[in-house]
């Protein structure tokens, strides 16, 4: 599975994108400045994106068209708003433990869609 994290600010992007690295081995983990995240989902085709924005980019404010996408603001309540599939719902606290909880829906999720 492919994750791309282009989240602000960057210590926590950098310590999310290791911390999954390290705890799921097998999600290639992509970390992005966020003004790059656009060119990295058109490249990458990531199966989940952790990003400071909605499932949006550039000027145009088209949608990526990804099924899974957390809009993770850490300052902001509430700090983090996920899409799975076309389900939603927010995080009132983000963990290392919910992060890891969203890879694992998203990963049965993108087994249950190809199978």
């Amino acid at each position: 599975m492919q994750l791309i994290v282009a989240i602000e600010p960057r210590s926590y992007r950098q310590v999310i994108g290791q911390a999954i690295s390290a705890l799921r081995p097998h999600v290639e983990v992509t970390i992005l400045e966020p003004d790059t995240l656009g060119a990295g989902v058109r490249r990458l085709k990531p199966e989940l994106v952790f990003a400071g924005l909605p499932d949006t980019f550039g000027a145009s404010g088209k949608a990526t068209g990804r099924s899974a996408w957390v809009e993770f603001r850490p300052y902001e309540h509430p700090p983090a708003k996920v899409c799975l599939g076309g389900k939603r719902w927010e995080l009132k606290e983000v963990e290392l433990s919910d992060l890891l909880s969203v890879v694992d829906e998203a990963e049965e999720y993108g087994r249950t869609v190809r199978g």
